[in-house]
C-alpha cells in the first residue's frame, strides 16, 4: 500500500521562499467566529461548503499581493527571475475578469460545469487565478460550490470522476484543483478528498513509470503522464506526502520520450513530437526540480520554433508553454505573453460574452493569461 501522510516529498536541493518587489505574502488562514452551522442553513446548500465559506479565510495582511512564492527547484539567479517579468495591464486584467463572469453564468445549480471533472476543476482553478479562494473573495461561492463537486463526485476509492463516464486525466485536473483549495484554505475537508486522490494516482503509476486513461491500465503516455506529475507536484506543495521514487519515476518515462533530433518529446514513444508535448515535457521537468536538464532549453526553442497564434489554437498546448516559458524566462517569455494575450484579447472582444462559448477554451485561456498573477501555486516560481 502507498503511504500518504503529511510529509512532502522536496527535490534535492528543497525548495524555499522569495519575497521580492511588492508585498509577496503568505495568506495567514484563521478560523471566523461566525457560527458554521447557522451560516450554512442560510446561505449554502451543504456543510462541505458551510465550511469553506464560514471556518477558514485569509487574514487581511497589507500589500496589494497576497501569495505564497515557493521555489519548487534548485537555487535560480535573481537576474533570471527579474528577466522573466512582464508586466500584466488593465486590458488584460479587465478582461480576465468578464472571462471570470463568463463562467460564472455557465456554472450549474449544483456546482458543476457539466459531468467532466477536467472541465469542472479548470473552471474553478480559473476563478482561482486572481485571488478568489473557496469561499472568500469575487468569485468565492462560485469556487466553493464548484470544489464541493468535485469533492461529492468522488468514489471510494477516491478516484475524482463523474459516475464512469471520466478518466485519469480528468482525475489529475480534479486532483490538482484539490490541491489548489486546500494550499489556500487548509480545509480538513478538502485535505481528507486530496489525499485519497493522490493515493490513487500513485497506485495507478505502472511499470513503465507514467499513466494511462484508466487506474489499471498497463502502459503509459506522455500527455496523461504529465498530467497525474502536475498533480503530485501540487499536492506535495501543499503538504501531502509523494514517495521521492514515484516522482523519479515519471520523470524517467518522461525523458526517454524525448526526441533528440527534434527536442520535442513523443507520446507513448519518442516519436517526432509537437508543440503540446514540448510545453508538456518542459514543465514536468521543470516542476520535478530538474531545471538543469539540458532538454529543457532544446525543447523551449522547439516551442518558440512551432508556436502558433492562430484561430485554431489548442488551449492544451498553451497552457502548458504558457507555464514552461514563465518558468524559463527570458526572451521566450517576453515574446510569448505579448502574442498570446492579444491573440486571446482580440477573440473576446468579437464576443457578447467577453469570453469563448466553451467553457473548456475558456478557463484554459484565463489560465495562460493568468500566469502573472502568481497565486495559483503551480505558477510559483
Amino acid at each position: 500500500m502507498m503511504r500518504i501522510g503529511t510529509q512532502p516529498f522536496q527535490s534535492a536541493s528543497g525548495r524555499r521562499s522569495f519575497l521580492r518587489g511588492k508585498s509577496l505574502i503568505r495568506p495567514r488562514w484563521k478560523k471566523t467566529s461566525r457560527n458554521t452551522t447557522s451560516f450554512w442553513l442560510n446561505n449554502m446548500t451543504n456543510p462541505i461548503s458551510a465550511l469553506f465559506c464560514a471556518e477558514y479565510r485569509p487574514a487581511v495582511l497589507s500589500g496589494a499581493v497576497l501569495l505564497a512564492v515557493w521555489l519548487f527547484a534548485s537555487p535560480l539567479r535573481a537576474e533570471f527571475i527579474f528577466d522573466a517579468e512582464v508586466p500584466m495591464d488593465a486590458p488584460v486584467e479587465a478582461a480576465i475578469s468578464r472571462a471570470q463572469e463568463a463562467l460564472v453564468k455557465q456554472q450549474q445549480a449544483n456546482g458543476s460545469w457539466g459531468n467532466c471533472n477536467g472541465r469542472n476543476a479548470l473552471a474553478c482553478m480559473a476563478l482561482m487565478v486572481n485571488g478568489s479562494t473557496p469561499g472568500y473573495g469575487k468569485h468565492g461561492a462560485h469556487i466553493a460550490q464548484g470544489i464541493d463537486f468535485l469533492m461529492r463526485s468522488a468514489h471510494d476509492n477516491g478516484y475524482l470522476v463523474v459516475g464512469s463516464t471520466g478518466n485519469m486525466y480528468q482525475h489529475a485536473l480534479a486532483t490538482l484543483a484539490l490541491s489548489e483549495a486546500y494550499g489556500m484554505t487548509h480545509n480538513p475537508a478538502i485535505r481528507d478528498a486530496l489525499m485519497k486522490a493522490v493515493s490513487l494516482i500513485l497506485s495507478a503509476q505502472n511499470a513503465t513509470g507514467g499513466w494511462r486513461y484508466h487506474p489499471t491500465s498497463q502502459d503509459a503516455d506522455m500527455s496523461v503522464t504529465v498530467m497525474q506529475t502536475m498533480a503530485l507536484r501540487a499536492a506535495v506543495e501543499v503538504g501531502v506526502y509523494v514517495p521521492k521514487e514515484s516522482i523519479e519515476f515519471a520523470v524517467t518515462f518522461v525523458r526517454r520520450m524525448f526526441n533528440e533530433e527534434t527536442a520535442s518529446f513523443g507520446y507513448s514513444s519518442p516519436d517526432k513530437g509537437n508543440l503540446n508535448r514540448a510545453g508538456a515535457g518542459v514543465v514536468c521537468l521543470q516542476s520535478c526540480g530538474y531545471l538543469d536538464d539540458p532538454r529543457i532549453p532544446r525543447a523551449v526553442k522547439y516551442i518558440m520554433d512551432h508556436m502558433t497564434y492562430d484561430s485554431a489554437t489548442q488551449w492544451y498546448g498553451h497552457y502548458y508553454s504558457s507555464v514552461a516559458l514563465y518558468h524559463y524566462g527570458g526572451e521566450a517569455w517576453k515574446a510569448y505573453y505579448p502574442r498570446i494575450c492579444q491573440k486571446v484579447l482580440g477573440d473576446w472582444q468579437r464576443t457578447p460574452s467577453g469570453a469563448y462559448g466553451d467553457v473548456l477554451e475558456t478557463s484554459w485561456a484565463i489560465l495562460v493569461l493568468g500566469v502573472p498573477y502568481r497565486y495559483l501555486p503551480i505558477y510559483q516560481r
